[in-house]
């Protein structure tokens, strides 16, 4: 509507507007055929002015842009920051859908990409008051991961929404792997009386779990600011649909987040109508949970917890045990086998996984390691992977202290490449392949990734395995702009296959990078999401469907769980009164086997045991002085690592040692399988000791 109209015009032309549409009405109520004629009539109009939704919007104020849109508005969050006083004209602007959208020309799932650029630009000065971005919309991801034509206007722009409890990422609770994807195991089979696993064509073949995003406002009107003090927005008054928005006395400035509320303009090429059934995507394939009815979960790591002896223990840093074992059982040189530790000044954010071991039957120990020698690759593997690396295996005769095995892989990243499953079996990650060796380290199956390995998370019984392999959901050109952008890693396609014992696919689902990998109990899967300002629930979703609070917790950082051996998670959280780290052992029915906490000098809390087990250890590392979690550290900064063995049942502890100058990797220690020793890695040889019963 033209600025120079006044509220009184404004008015008049409103209430005539509406005396000729309930006239309209009433003689259309009378005469279905003239109704059908009035359809028809409309249509043609709206083949004609491809613009009438948006001008509709522009003189219509009283109503939402929902209400005057023929479908949904595109809601998206931009992922850059947008200062006048910094951008410049043809800048791209990207923006993230926070909405599935579909219309029949374009198909743009939550996540999506929208590019867009900047049009005009003023920053505010002495002389010129009045600061403005002018942006307009073109392409997006429709269908794909390629950009086609998408011509949008913004219409409304929203501040980004406040977050919940906490600031930091993935602490909603995220839909469980049961009712993603339709998938129940041992879940009652009907007409049999047994259990078993739905049939995978009963549930869907793949589904989009993606992370929260913000939610979209239920009702903006056109032209709106919502949020956002001293912006103004002039819907579609630059060339080719641009929507100027200007602000008075300050630079235009909007943060990563903000909302903007788009629809289609003069140059989108077909009337595009948003199917609004699509807003909504996970309203088609979730399932019901079904709740039980349950006694309150026990609160960890807050006043209220409780400890009794002899169902739970507390872990100390010291005792007599500390001091009584001291000497090896055997031990084995490293030196003529090409394994260098790490360099003591080399800059580390974490422990690594340079060096592993791993027992692979009662009398063989499997030592792997990065000799650190030059690896020959290809152009296309140069390009595809970065941080290709060799690492040797070799198979070592405990009892007659003799190599039976060597041989070198290729691993295509630095993550980890060792899983050890049960039965005298371990998973390696080989090139483009999972792997399963068996005694003697002889290859007993090949599983196929197709893709960068993310994860590959198994339940303590290793009877299920999800594996999580990277798809590129953009090109190259829209990857390096968003990891300028946003100063991370852009979000991807995790492609999640569920395996059964043996590697049998039950189901895919595709899930975002942004998600945390699951972790798998034995009868369901777990997930840690926020409660409350520093308060967490650690939440249990069966196979059959039903959802179980194991425990509560207060931490000031967000909880990291692992599952183990045995049925059990191991959870690590931060202490509200100093700022340190908890760590429990929980039972999988929530029950709290053994608790404890590190200083401030003490990092890398791990755990581990061996499937059928009925003890688990727990190595955590000490540095000569006290430092913030995840900062930068030395190999020289390591004073000492401490490796405590307990029983599952009650958390007793067995055996603990502590060792000086320690190797700062991951898995550094193994439980044999008669859980009669403990081997350690240290820096120039492997150290075995001897784990009494008594003890």
């Amino acid at each position: 509507m033209p600025e120079a109209l006044s509220n009184a015009s404004r008015s008049t032309i409103v209430k005539r507007r509406r005396g000729h549409l309930l006239k309209g009405l009433r003689s259309l109520a009378q005469d279905p055929q003239a109704i059908q004629e009035q359809r028809a009539r409309l249509w043609s109009w709206s083949k004609r002015l491809l613009v009438f939704p948006l001008f509709a919007l522009l003189w219509s104020p009283r109503y939402s842009l929902f209400a005057q849109t023929t479908g949904s508005p595109v809601w998206a969050e931009i992922v850059q920051r947008l200062d006048s006083g910094k951008v410049k004209v043809g800048d791209p602007i990207l923006a993230k859908l926070v909405l599935a959208w579909k219309s029949p020309a374009c198909d743009l799932r939550a996540g999506a990409i929208i590019q867009g650029h900047v049009v005009t630009q003023k920053a505010h000065s002495h002389t010129e008051k009045t600061s403005e971005i002018g942006v307009v919309f073109e392409s997006g991801q429709c269908g794909g991961r390629d950009m086609k034509p998408l011509f949008l206007t913004v219409a409304a722009v929203v501040a980004q929404p406040a977050s919940g409890y906490s600031d930091l990422p993935d602490t909603d609770e995220l839909r469980p792997l049961s009712s993603a994807v339709g998938l129940v195991l041992n879940a009652p089979v009907p007409g049999t009386g047994a259990t078993g696993v739905r049939s995978v064509s009963q549930a869907a073949a793949a589904v989009y779990a993606e992370p929260s995003r913000a939610k979209a406002p239920i009702a903006v009107m056109p032209g709106q600011v919502v949020g956002i003090p001293h912006l103004a927005i002039a819907v579609g008054q630059a060339a080719d649909g641009a929507s100027i928005l200007s602000s008075s006395g300050h630079n235009v400035q909007l943060n990563p987040g903000t909302l903007f509320a788009l629809v289609p303009n003069l140059r989108a090429g077909t009337t595009v109508v948003a199917d609004t059934k699509s807003a909504n995507p996970d309203s088609a394939t979730a399932n019901p949970v079904a709740k039980v009815t349950e006694i309150p979960p026990p609160s960890i790591a807050d006043e209220t917890e409780l400890c009794v002896v002899p169902d739970c223990t507390e872990a100390f840093a010291d005792s007599p045990v500390d001091r009584g074992i001291q000497n090896a059982q055997i031990t084995l040189s490293l030196k003529g086998l090409g394994y260098v530790p790490p360099l003591s000044d080399r800059e580390m954010p974490g422990f690594d996984y340079d060096a592993s071991i791993a027992y692979l039957g009662p009398n063989h120990l499997l030592f792997i390691f990065n000799p650190h020698i030059l690896v020959p690759r290809s152009g296309q593997e140069a390009a595809n992977f970065p941080k290709l690396r060799i690492v040797r295996g070799v198979l070592i005769d405990l009892e007659n202290k003799k190599i039976v095995k060597t041989v070198d892989w290729r691993v295509p990243d630095s993550g980890r490449y060792l899983w050890p499953v049960g039965e005298n079996r371990v998973v390696i990650h080989v090139g483009q392949e999972l792997r399963v060796y068996g005694p003697g380290l002889q290859l007993r199956n090949q599983i196929p990734l197709g893709g960068q390995l993310a994860f590959l998370q198994i339940s303590p019984a290793s009877e299920y395995f999800a594996v999580g392999v990277i798809h590129e959901r953009h090109s190259r050109e829209i990857h390096r702009q968003l990891e300028e952008a946003e100063s991370r890693e852009p979000e991807e396609d995790v492609e999640m296959r569920f395996l059964d014992s043996q590697f049998r696919v039950l189901t895919t689902i595709v899930r975002s990078s942004r998600l945390t990998p699951p972790v798998l109990l034995n009868e369901g899967e777990v997930n840690i999401p926020s409660i409350g300002r520093n308060h967490w629930r650690i939440v249990e979703n069966s196979w059959a469907g039903q959802r179980r609070v194991l425990a509560v917790a207060t931490s000031t950082c967000v909880p990291r769980a692992e599952s183990l051996p045995g049925n059990l998670l191991f959870v690590v959280g931060c202490d509200r009164q100093t700022g340190n780290r908890w760590y429990r052992i929980l039972h999988g029915d929530g029950k709290v086997v053994l608790k404890g906490w590190s200083s401030s000098s003490e990092l890398e809390q791990s755990a581990g045991g061996n499937v059928g087990s009925h003890a688990f250890a727990i190595r955590i590392a000490e540095v000569t002085t006290s430092r913030l979690e995840r900062s930068i550290f030395k190999p020289s900064d390591l004073k000492s690592a401490r490796v405590t063995l307990y029983r599952a049942e009650n958390g007793r502890r067995i055996f603990s040692i502590r060792l000086p100058d320690p190797v700062p990797a991951v898995q550094t220690f193994a439980i044999s399988p008669r859980e009669d020793q403990v081997a350690l890695l240290k820096a120039d040889e492997i150290a075995f000791y001897r784990v009494s019963a008594a003890q």
